[in-house]
């Protein structure tokens, strides 16, 4: 029994830690663009976005009781005079009804009617009112049970990933070439070597973190925008999480201490150590991933993704939520 509750213990912390790393990471991205400028083009939107989308009525059925669900926001916060463009959300669903940890992306451009604001894209809910408003824009637009959030910003991912020792990726060509732009950028910021860090050639790579985050960053390879690089991340999330279910508790504890000051979160003590009762079960559970929106079921209006909101929501909810 005691090892089974060490083997619980180990896997949450690895899912946690792997997550916030690959949230952290994905927070990199909006470098590209002026968060400023995002804000103020979503904010001048067509009357018809104002009706595009009814969310539907909430029920028990669809908010999933059996199902634990927390929140992993990424932001965009290069000081703190604000609180940030949420350019990560990834729910993580734990169902053990299906024995399945789902990892659902909303994509940064998603329709949002954020409460008190109006109608954004779904990453300006977080700058608007911080990570509170965020889980409630979710909540109230994509109808899904978000019982905690944890949110991290940029400033220590490059550390976390050599901490783990860097992951193994299989990466194109184009993909090298445009992760190495961005590794050239980090190393002049920093002050470190590009040489040091520099990828060469191509095919299955061990990734520093220097690397791995320009892997990460790459919006560009294939035309494939924010869902290629969203695949990415996630590609990235599932490395870590292999490497993690071996670590022993010595490391995943070293891990940790550098993780958690860098997090702010509402998992209370009392929360953790209910969940950690659940983990010798969830340890055996497969993992799946998606993300909204979904391929075939949006369109886009004025740079903002709008969703086919009623098919959505029923493909979510039974991925989610549902015993079959």
């Amino acid at each position: 029994m005691r090892e089974n509750k060490n083997q619980g213990k180990k896997f949450w912390i690895a899912v946690m830690a792997a997550c916030m790393m690959a949230v952290m990471s994905i927070a990199a991205l909006a470098q590209d663009e002026t968060a400023a400028a995002d804000t103020e083009r979503s904010a001048d939107l067509p009357e018809v976005l104002e009706k595009a989308v009814e969310p539907a009525p909430e029920t028990e059925t669809q908010i999933g009781e059996n199902t634990y669900n927390l929140l992993l926001i990424g932001v965009d916060r290069r000081t703190d005079s604000w609180n940030g463009n949420s350019d990560v959300m990834i729910l993580v669903t734990v169902n053990p009804d299906k024995e399945t940890i789902f990892l659902t992306s909303f994509l940064r451009d998603l329709y949002a009617d954020i409460p008190g604001i109006g109608v954004r894209k779904l990453n300006a809910a977080c700058a608007s009112g911080g990570a509170g408003l965020c889980v409630e824009t979710i909540r109230s637009n994509y109808q899904v049970r978000i019982d905690n959030y944890a949110l991290v910003d940029f400033d220590n991912m490059i550390h976390i990933v050599d901490v783990f020792g860097g992951v193994e990726l299989e990466l194109t060509e184009s993909e090298v070439r445009v992760a190495n732009q961005y590794v050239e950028t980090m190393c002049a910021a920093n002050g470190e070597p590009y040489e040091n860090h520099r990828i060469t050639g191509s095919g299955l790579l061990h990734l520093d973190g220097y690397q791995a985050v320009g892997y990460m960053r790459n919006r560009y390879s294939g035309n494939e925008n924010d869902f290629g690089r969203t695949d990415r991340q996630r590609k990235v999330l599932g490395a870590l999480l292999e490497k993690m279910k071996d670590c022993d508790m010595e490391n995943i504890s070293s891990l940790l201490l550098e993780v958690l000051p860098n997090m702010e979160h509402d998992v209370s003590g009392l929360e953790m150590l209910s969940l950690v009762t659940k983990l010798p079960d969830w340890l055996k559970y497969d993992f799946e991933e998606q993300r909204i929106p979904y391929e075939g079921l949006y369109h886009s209006e004025n740079e903002i993704l709008v969703p086919d909101m009623e098919e959505t929501l029923e493909r979510l909810q039974g991925t989610l939520y549902s015993q079959e």
